[in-house]
């Protein structure tokens, strides 16, 4: 055997080691998009929110409302359940200027919103929204639509692996009827391999 063959067969030696050392993170999903955090971001959620807003614009509930008035909208502060630091302001951010963009709703003072959102949730242990807190949110609120939503996430642990689940959800509530009128959920999965050796 020669040199240069002793030499090659040590290097695909090497990558193979290598490849077995690392981690591989990727979404849940058939195209199977590699990605480098397991945690979701901020902005995979954004992505999302705008999604779920294009989806409710043209839900036929909401259409047949928004023909006949430009109804005015209160957005409460989304609850993050989950134990990753995501910054839900930018994807409130990125809700209202979508929705403000449409031109088919006017917006209530989101400091009035946030304030309902507290005193209706200060004797909770960890703050939740069902359609019973909403109703008390939009109780103290001038206007038609309360939408309100969180974020929350279920973690999966194996020998060989981990999985994060994350729920988005959004519901509208008909703050003089005190019925939903709307509601979504989005679910992202990302999941992480453990190297075969190393950590």
């Amino acid at each position: 055997m020669t040199i240069k063959t002793i030499v090659g067969a040590i290097a695909a030696s090497s990558l193979l080691t290598l490849s077995a050392c690392t981690n591989t993170v990727q979404y849940g999903e058939a195209t199977r998009v590699e990605t480098t955090k397991i945690d979701v971001s901020s902005n995979e959620l954004v992505t999302v929110a705008e999604k779920m807003t294009r989806k409710m614009l043209t839900y036929p509930t909401i259409e047949e409302a928004l023909k006949r008035k430009r109804p005015k909208l209160a957005i409460s502060p989304l609850i993050n359940q989950t134990s990753d630091n995501v910054d839900v302001s930018l994807i409130e951010g990125s809700i209202t200027k979508h929705l403000g963009q449409s031109g088919k709703f006017s917006f209530t003072d989101t400091t009035k919103t946030s304030a309902a959102q507290t005193a209706a949730t200060k004797d909770q242990l960890f703050a939740s929204i069902d359609i019973n807190v909403a109703k008390k949110i939009a109780s103290t609120l001038d206007a038609d639509y309360l939408l309100y939503g969180s974020l929350k996430n279920i973690i999966r642990t194996k020998a060989t692996s981990k999985e994060v689940y994350y729920s988005f959800n959004l519901h509208m509530l008909n703050i003089k009827t005190g019925k939903l009128v709307w509601q979504d959920n989005e679910e992202i999965l990302k999941s992480r391999k453990k190297a075969i050796f190393g950590i």
